[in-house]
């Protein structure tokens, strides 16, 4: 178990999947989380779990505004924040409307855009932090019927190794978690709640497996976490090889 014993952790999205599982391991090793969600009823749940649990929507300014003065009043710093707040779709191209692309770029996106711009300067001003922002498979590659999630992904992958390379030499880092498919509800409210049905041989990993693996990237420094075999394996086919080779392969 890697400790983070004390340091503050402020995880969005954190009332389910992901969030909620890397939520319990920062606690469980020893950090004072900080937690946020829109769904009172299970905010009220994690409230029992976590440090402290607060009502954020990511697209709303005020949200945002009052987690950073909670943020700064109440522990003065974040070591560590962990962005997981997101949105899934999953249509063919078109029945995607413009209004579902704008939906998951404002969330997946903007949303993580806007709860950095409030948090990062402090972690920048005191030279220490990490922020994690937790992407999927789906902002590496392409994959049919996701069209706007790809997009919004490969976004939020691009603004956080610009953000990267521009945070060289302030001490603080960068950490992007790229997982393939979970076992969460994220793929029913995506719109597949038939996926499990559909594709036997499924096997995804546990949002338990993502948060272990999370807190070790971040304890080592990583800057990438790519999770899955064969998505770390594509990922090496993709850097080395051309690119009718890696559609070749995705195709398979």
């Amino acid at each position: 178990m890697h400790s983070f014993q004390d340091q503050i952790v402020v995880v969005t999205g954190a009332t389910s999947g992901i969030g909620r599982a890397l939520a319990r391991a920062f606690t469980a090793a020893g950090a004072r989380v900080l937690g946020t969600g829109r769904d009172q009823t299970r905010l009220g749940e994690l409230a029992r779990e976590v440090d402290l649990a607060l009502t954020l929507d990511v697209c709303e300014d005020r949200d945002v505004a009052l987690l950073e003065a909670v943020v700064s009043d109440r522990y003065g710093r974040v070591d560590v924040l962990v962005q997981c707040a997101g949105v899934g779709l999953f249509a063919p191209w078109d029945a995607t409307g413009i209004d579902d692309l704008r939906r998951l770029l404002e969330v997946d996106l903007v949303g993580a855009v806007r709860v950095a711009r409030a948090l990062l300067p402090g972690m920048i001003a005191r030279g220490a932090g990490t922020l994690v922002q937790v992407a999927s498979v789906a902002g590496l590659r392409g994959f049919p019927r996701q069209t706007a999630y790809c997009a919004a992904k490969h976004a939020l992958v691009g603004w956080s190794e610009a953000l990267r390379q521009e945070l060289r030499g302030s001490g603080v880092r960068v950490c992007l978690v790229s997982p393939p498919a979970v076992d969460t509800p994220f793929f029913a409210r995506a719109g597949w709640p038939d996926v499990a049905r559909e594709h036997p041989r499924w096997r995804p990993l546990s949002a338990e497996q993502v948060a272990a693996a999370t807190l070790e990237a971040v304890s080592r420094g990583d800057e990438e976490l790519v999770l899955g075999a064969r998505l770390r394996l594509l990922q090496t086919v993709a850097r080395a090889s051309p690119a009718a080779l890696v559609r070749a392969r995705m195709r398979r």
